[in-house]
C-alpha cells in the first residue's frame, strides 16, 4: 500500500501554470509535481477521517462503507458529481487526492 500525506492548502503560491488546464493549475497552487497524477475528488468522513468507499459486496454495489485507505476511496473526476455525492453524505468532506508514485497526497477541497 502507498503511503499518503495530508497537506493544508498553500496560501502564498503565484498563479499560472505550465498548460493552464484547471489540473495544471491546481498543481500548481498546491505545490504538488506536474508529474502527478490527479486520482480524482473523494469524500473523507467528518469525524473520523476515513475514505468513502464501495463496499466489498460487490453484489450490492450502491452499497458504501469507510475505509482508512485513500487507494480504495470512490473517486469522482468532476465538481458536480463530486458535490451530489457530498449532497448525500453530509457527514463528509470534500478532497482532492493526486498520486506521486510512492505516495497519495490528500487535500482539502474547501
Amino acid at each position: 500500500m502507498k503511503r499518503y500525506a495530508t497537506r493544508s492548502v498553500a496560501g502564498d503560491a503565484p498563479d499560472g501554470s505550465a498548460d493552464g488546464s484547471p489540473v495544471a493549475q491546481l498543481k500548481h497552487l498546491l505545490d504538488v509535481p506536474a508529474e502527478a497524477c490527479f486520482l480524482g475528488f473523494a469524500l473523507t468522513h467528518t469525524g473520523t477521517g476515513d475514505y468513502l468507499c464501495m463496499a466489498p459486496d460487490r453484489l450490492h454495489v450502491a452499497l458504501c462503507s469507510w475505509s482508512g485507505a485513500p487507494d480504495r476511496a470512490v473517486f469522482f473526476r468532476n465538481w458536480s458529481d463530486t458535490l451530489q455525492a457530498a449532497a448525500a453524505h453530509p457527514e463528509a468532506d470534500i478532497v482532492l487526492i493526486f498520486d506521486v508514485g510512492d505516495a497519495l497526497l490528500v487535500f482539502p477541497a474547501r
